[in-house]
């Protein structure tokens, strides 16, 4: 006989249990609405910014940093973990051609380490790049050498970025520049490495961090604790099946466990951190044929973390990580977690590393079993001379999906459709970096669910328009509103 699928119904169901879910979740629950629940795939809250445990050591899914131009998200972030939450003095480095640059960039130490005549050669090419370039530069390499002159462009920014998104920099949209890192030029940084970073409000110049002692996850952990606690209910280890619609309006989702127990969910408001082409394919009744084609020019990068635990912790890098420059080695990014807090290893006189690798499914690596990169996890750490292989005493694999909306040229043209589409449903608000296809920080995805949660809140007021979030470098978390 086949088995009737359960069904129960809520007031909001929330798809999602990363910084946007829990942060729509905490908003809700403060204003009294607390017939909520919380579905995430994962077994542990956090989504990109949960942290692992593995032999009584933690791992982030690769490194995080908590900053934030919001004092709204800054006081929030306090609050939640107060002595917990600790203050980290950034060291950063970028390796390349066998050196180490300071990043930020400082000036004696790039000049030192580029030598006299390819320093000689980064300032001729700042200056040539002032001079008969486009005005409007088009792709990532125009926007960033039009900055900062092809030589640096090379230098600093050129192999780490096509590592990162796997096409090369022409191809990526000047947009990715814009949300990342606009703000900054090559006079700034000249200036910054002068008067000790005067300037706070670019990002990517801070010298310092604030970091939960146990991990990123641990903010997103307390978080669930506050919000389970008022009475919201949370489902783990489950994916959604489908999404259920009719007339502009989601009736019901169906959800999956990991025992293959299925659930009909009904809810008068869904929040949905779901990569926007998931939610689309998982749709029923389908689109039409032109939104269909529209998501399928939509995709994203996928992301790979080795885990090492390393015996030794004084003798190893100082860094919180290490950018690798380096077209020998397939790695992107290097993290030392002991640099980030001594609570993050509960082993003594040992070091816990994370080696970064980004790709896309269909590529051979990721298709590579977990031991075979292991080995090359740690045969580059070698090469790098970083770590030697002998002292690398356990290792593991996490394999991450959707990690990073790709900003190809040409991407906003499928793009602003599938948003317009998505806007039409009624009782749906897309949060967080995969549902809204932009490459939120924690802070811009945590602010994406409160807003949404705020809209919901009331809904005859002005609106928020959770778009817009993250589209200044000098981080507009408030939004843009819509008067409705």
């Amino acid at each position: 006989m086949r088995r009737t699928i359960d069904s129960k119904s809520f007031e909001c169901c929330i798809i999602g249990a990363g910084p946007a879910g829990l942060g729509a979740a905490l908003e809700l629950t403060e204003n009294g609405v607390t017939d909520i629940l919380i579905i995430d795939r994962n077994d542990i809250v956090g989504g990109l910014s949960r942290t692992k445990v593995y032999d009584g050591v933690r791992f982030d899914i690769g490194p995080h940093r908590f900053f934030t131009r919001s004092k709204e998200i800054n006081k929030l972030w306090h609050n939640i973990l107060g002595n917990d939450f600790i203050s980290v003095d950034r060291l950063t480095r970028i390796y390349f051609k066998n050196n180490y640059f300071n990043y930020p960039i400082k000036a004696i130490d790039t000049l030192v380490k580029l030598g006299p005549i390819e320093s000689l050669q980064a300032i001729i090419s700042f200056a040539a790049a002032k001079v008969g370039t486009k005005v409007y530069p088009e792709n990532f390499e125009e926007w960033i050498t039009l900055k900062f002159g092809r030589k640096l462009y090379e230098t600093f920014f050129k192999i780490y970025t096509e590592k990162v998104w796997g096409i090369p920099c022409n191809q990526i949209d000047v947009e990715w520049a814009a949300q990342r890192i606009k703000g900054l030029d090559f006079i700034q940084i000249i200036k910054n490495a002068i008067f000790k970073n005067t300037n706070k409000e670019i990002k990517t110049l801070v010298d310092q961090f604030d970091y939960p002692i146990l991990g990123a996850g641990q903010m997103y952990e307390a978080m669930c604790d506050i919000v389970v606690s008022r009475g919201v209910k949370i489902k783990l280890g489950s994916k959604v099946l489908k999404f259920n619609s009719k007339d502009n309006q989601i009736e019901s989702i169906v959800i999956i466990n990991s025992d293959g127990y299925k659930e009909k969910i009904y809810a008068k408001q869904y929040f949905s951190s779901i990569p926007l082409t998931h939610f689309y394919k998982k749709l029923s009744p389908p689109e039409t044929n032109s939104i269909q084609k529209a998501v399928d020019k939509l995709y994203y990068r996928e992301h790979i973390t080795v885990n090492l635990i390393v015996n030794g912790s004084n003798t190893l890098f100082p860094d919180q990580w290490i950018y690798i420059h380096s077209p020998n080695v397939q790695t992107a990014r290097i993290a030392n977690y002991n640099n980030f807090s001594k609570a993050m290893v509960g082993l003594k006189d040992k070091t816990a590393l994370s080696i970064e690798y980004f790709v896309f499914q269909q590529d051979d690596l990721w298709n590579e079993t977990d031991d075979t990169i292991k080995a090359l996890a740690i045969d580059e750490l070698n090469y790098l001379g970083l770590v030697k292989k002998e002292v690398v005493e356990q290792s593991w694999i996490v394999r991450e999906t959707e990690s990073y909306p790709v900003y190809y040229m040409g991407f906003q043209k499928p793009y602003n459709l599938v948003k317009s589409r998505l806007n039409q449903f009624l009782n749906l608000f897309p949060i967080g970096r995969g549902g809204l296809y932009k490459y939120n920080n924690q802070d811009h995805s945590t602010m994406s669910g409160i807003l949404a949660a705020r809209n919901y809140l009331k809904p005859h007021g002005p609106h928020f328009n959770l778009w817009n979030i993250n589209m200044e470098a000098k981080y507009h978390e408030n939004g843009e509103r819509d008067n409705k």
